[in-house]
């Protein structure tokens, strides 16, 4: 038995916060929240008064990436748009181009790499997508890469999408509908390899309501959950779509309307939302009319190589207080329990009995830390009970 003594404060979500705490953990799993100094333990930990919550839960990324694209960036903050850049054949193609050309091994170094950031930052859950080759054999590699990197202790826990409808490869431009019915066959091979959701960009440009249905019906034949990108670019029908076919999660919702929002709640589909891209694009998503509505809330960081190079989540709990105007614990919560109810995952994102012990110790003594101080630091992360980041 493994005991986490002299917790200041316990942040669990849907729980009052509780003062003077101690945590008890055996094997991976917390076994019991008591008053401090009670039960035994044959390992003790102090943590010295400090704030102790779940680890953080990232529930949008593209990590599988060779090098971020800084010089669109650079044209963006100039006033270049992201269509434009696109049209040039820069954007996710660029990407795609780079991804193809690399070798395996560059590619799972770089991914191990950075996924190395989001668990010293104190994030201890990943969904973590493909779709930067676009094509049958890169994507299933990519799927494989990602269920093999999951079992690192030293790396966040991974939850695979399968995002073979991320964008129409170059070669496809001419035949949208061969593609589409390509990564419906892919969808059985994908979960063979690992992945557990599948997802579609569903917004203008990019897939339509009716293409990403076509692909949403085979994943769910094939096993797979389904999440969707969803009314980010334009109102098109995306955030309806999930609702009718009971998505875990539409993500982004920028141009989200009311009628929209209340389908959301109706189905039980969580909305992600990633603050970094909505201040990139400019327009933020109606986080509380959401909550008011019943829709519950999960964040992304959003992590890719163009728009969006965070892997802190305390950073976006930080901008979803101060731009999205929730408060900390509905930004906590969301971070936390919004994300594992939108990877459909019950053993985490709070601190009880029977859950993971995927912990957090911050560098604070109260959770309003999080509305002060950008990218709170971690001071200890703790992945299945055992320490899997120190800030020394």
């Amino acid at each position: 038995m493994k005991a986490l003594r002299n917790v200041g404060r316990l942040f669990s979500p849907g729980e009052a916060v509780r003062a003077g705490a101690d945590v008890l953990i055996e094997g991976d799993r917390v076994v019991a929240v008591v008053p401090a100094g009670e039960g035994r333990a044959d390992e003790e930990f102090d943590c010295e008064g400090g704030l102790l919550t779940p680890g953080l839960i990232d529930a949008h990324t593209h990590p599988v990436y060779l090098r971020a694209r800084l010089e669109e960036v650079s044209r963006r903050a100039g006033g270049a748009s992201y269509s434009q850049i696109a049209g040039e054949g820069g954007g996710i193609q660029a990407t795609v181009r780079e991804t193809r050309a690399a070798s395996a091994l560059q590619l799972e170094q770089s991914t191990r790499s950075r996924l190395s950031f989001w668990i010293e930052q104190g994030t201890t859950t990943v969904e973590a997508k493909t779709g930067y080759w676009l094509e049958e054999q890169g994507e299933l590699s990519a799927v494989r890469l990602l269920a093999g990197l999951s079992s690192d202790a030293a790396l966040p826990r991974l939850v695979v999408t399968f995002l073979g409808a991320h964008d129409l490869p170059p070669e496809s431009m001419g035949d949208r509908a061969a593609y589409v019915e390509a990564v419906c066959r892919w969808c059985p091979a994908a979960k063979s390899a690992g992945a557990e959701f599948c997802d579609v960009f569903c917004d203008r440009g990019a897939f339509t309501v009716e293409e990403s249905e076509r692909i949403l019906l085979a994943a769910r034949a094939a096993g797979l959950g389904l999440r969707l990108h969803a009314d980010e670019l334009a109102l098109t029908g995306g955030a309806r779509l999930g609702a009718r076919l009971r998505a875990s999660s539409a993500d982004h919702l920028l141009q989200i309307g009311e009628e929209e929002m209340r389908a959301l709640a109706a189905a039980g589909t969580v909305a992600t939302l990633c603050p970094v891209t909505a201040l990139t694009m400019g327009q933020l998503p109606p986080a509380r009319r959401l909550l008011e509505q019943g829709v519950t809330l999960a964040l992304g960081t959003d992590h890719n190589p163009g728009t969006s190079g965070t892997t802190s989540m305390s950073l976006i709990v930080y901008l979803a207080v101060m731009e999205f105007k929730l408060d900390v614990e509905q930004a906590l919560s969301a971070a936390t329990a919004g994300g594992a109810r939108s990877l459909l995952l019950a053993d985490r994102g709070g601190v009880s009995r029977g859950q993971l012990a995927d912990l957090v110790l911050w560098d604070a003594d109260h959770e309003g830390a999080f509305a002060w101080e950008p990218g709170l630091r971690a001071r200890r992360v703790w992945r299945g009970g055992q320490l899997a980041a120190s800030d020394g």
